[in-house]
């Protein structure tokens, strides 16, 4: 594995198991252990004074719909660019993509939140609400979930939808 990161990344450091270096000027972290078959690439964003509810909705957001291997995550109060992937299936030729999206995810934190140009359509409207069980229970306990489920004059897609989460 060094040796292929020696193509990849400058100033390159480290030793198996191990490496740092940087790629476009961002600093990259390195882990893989081959007992695991895991590969961890990451790069530090900056660290998190307050998380609050509006900056958490977006990084969560944009793991769903603008991140395409790389995601948002946190050690601590730091914030991280990773990707994780098996070795055993990693391809040589993934691996600048990869390392192109870790740092993508870097640089386009605060303005896009994207680690590639793809962005995955949400759900139609931004007010869908999923239920949890609870809430079925308290509504069948109510009479008002024997509508919804097994009604003959409901819409049939609707009852899909709204048990698949869609």
């Amino acid at each position: 594995m060094g040796k292929l990161l020696d193509s990849y990344l400058e100033e390159l450091e480290g030793q198996p198991g191990f490496w740092r270096g940087s790629r476009a000027e961002v600093p990259v972290f390195v882990f893989s252990d081959d007992n695991l078959d895991r590969m961890r690439i990451m790069s530090p964003i900056g660290v998190i004074e307050e998380l609050d509810a509006d900056l958490l909705h977006v990084l969560l957001q944009a793991n769903y719909d603008r991140a395409l291997d790389a995601r948002y995550a946190m050690r601590g109060n730091e914030l991280w660019s990773v990707v994780v992937h098996p070795l055993a299936t990693l391809a040589t030729d993934d691996l600048p993509n990869l390392f192109d999206q870790v740092v993508a995810l870097v640089k386009n934190t605060g303005s896009t939140f994207a680690s590639t140009e793809l962005v995955f359509r949400s759900f139609p409207g931004d007010d869908i609400v999923l239920e949890t069980e609870d809430d079925d229970e308290d509504e069948e306990a109510n009479g008002d979930g024997d509508e919804r489920e097994g009604s003959s004059g409901g819409n049939d897609d609707d009852d899909q939808d709204a048990s698949s989460g869609r």
